[in-house]
């Protein structure tokens, strides 16, 4: 077992080279060594393992047409949305219900938090598919979003926890069809965001530096995890991903959710379609995201805002889930491609 750590711009890259010793199939059973390289996350500090010999990705692409055909209720479909969903009170926001385009955004009648949205990607049809999340679909959606986070922190100045965020198709944990985002402001941090704004204050006070963007220089100075930038956006493959073909984006302004620039927003939505048509190109067909706010001190600690996405298992009838004992128990990542392929694959996407 040999431990290696490279620190670079004050983060530190800890990765764990070791064997798993299993029988060769191709010589009779005779046990033999295979590499099993083992990471540990710089910012969220979980583990990595990269497992050697299996490839869970699809080969060909999975048909969802029948999960995804008009059937049953729907509230965010074409003449239902306006009588099964309901507008904010006017207080919280003047217009009742946000629309920019084909994008919606209105109360979550689930208390996931103190103040949740739904926001729709589009109004118009009832499935967008994975190959046709383009520009427009997703920054109509997260102007919408984020138009809606600047009205709950004028409305409550103490609601300073926010993130928008998404399931897209029940693998990923999704209970509609009807692709959309969901937001939560709060009055605490979720556990995740709580740790990302300590270590970024930590990092504040002891280098004087934003943790993210030393980050970002860190992974351009290496190179072999570092996708590109759109703008002011950072794209790149973590060094331990938390699932299969995980990808991030640092927004390179500082600030929180409502802050947000709308250039730096729409160079941010891009960005976001490029990665998910990769993920249509690798026939993949659901994920989850995340877009993490910095807090009520975001720019006092040089936080900034911090996009996440990652693929999910495909929702075919007897899928595997990938999610084990692993990763749902021990909080330990096992994935099969390792950040390095995915960003030299996500590239020509850029």
């Amino acid at each position: 077992m040999q431990r290696v750590v490279k620190t670079v711009n004050n983060i530190e890259f800890s990765q764990i080279d070791t064997v798993g010793k299993v029988p060769d199939l191709t010589n009779g059973g005779r046990f033999t060594e295979i590499p099993l390289i083992q990471r540990i996350d710089p910012i969220f500090k979980g583990r990595a393992r990269f497992v050697v010999g299996a490839k869970l990705q699809p080969e060909v692409k999975v048909d969802v047409s029948e999960l995804t055909k008009v059937g049953g209720f729907c509230p965010f479909c074409p003449g239902a949305y306006e009588k099964y969903t309901f507008p904010f009170p006017s207080e919280m926001v003047a217009e009742g219900r946000i629309r920019v385009g084909n994008a919606l955004v209105v109360p979550n009648i689930l208390a996931y938090s103190t103040y949740s949205s739904v926001g729709i990607y589009d109004t118009s049809r009832h499935f967008v598919p994975i190959d046709e999340f383009d520009h427009s679909v997703v920054g109509n959606a997260f102007s919408a979003m984020v138009r809606h986070a600047r009205a709950i922190r004028d409305y409550d100045h103490k609601a300073v926890y926010s993130s928008i965020n998404a399931n897209y198709l029940p693998s990923s944990g999704s209970s509609l069809i009807h692709p959309h985002l969901q937001s939560s402001h709060d009055y605490m941090p979720l556990s995740h965001q709580g740790h990302l704004i300590q270590e970024m204050a930590l990092h504040k006070e002891r280098f004087g530096r934003s943790l993210m963007e030393d980050l970002v220089e860190a992974e351009i100075h290496l190179g072999e995890r570092y996708v590109g930038s759109i703008g002011n956006v950072a794209f790149f493959a973590p060094f331990a991903p938390s699932g299969f073909r995980e990808v991030w984006g640092v927004i390179l302004r500082q600030g929180d959710i409502p802050q947000i620039d709308p250039i730096d927003l729409s160079d941010l939505a891009l960005g976001i379609s490029k990665i998910i048509s990769a993920y249509a190109n690798w026939n993949l067909s659901s994920f989850n995201f995340a877009l993490t706010g910095g807090g009520p001190d975001a720019r006092e600690i040089s936080a900034n805002p911090l996009f996440r996405i990652v693929a999910r298992s495909n929702p075919e009838s007897y899928y595997r889930s990938d999610v084990t004992y692993f990763e749902k128990l021990y909080s330990e990542l096992m994935v099969d491609v390792t950040p390095e392929e995915t960003a030299s694959a996500l590239r020509a996407f850029f």
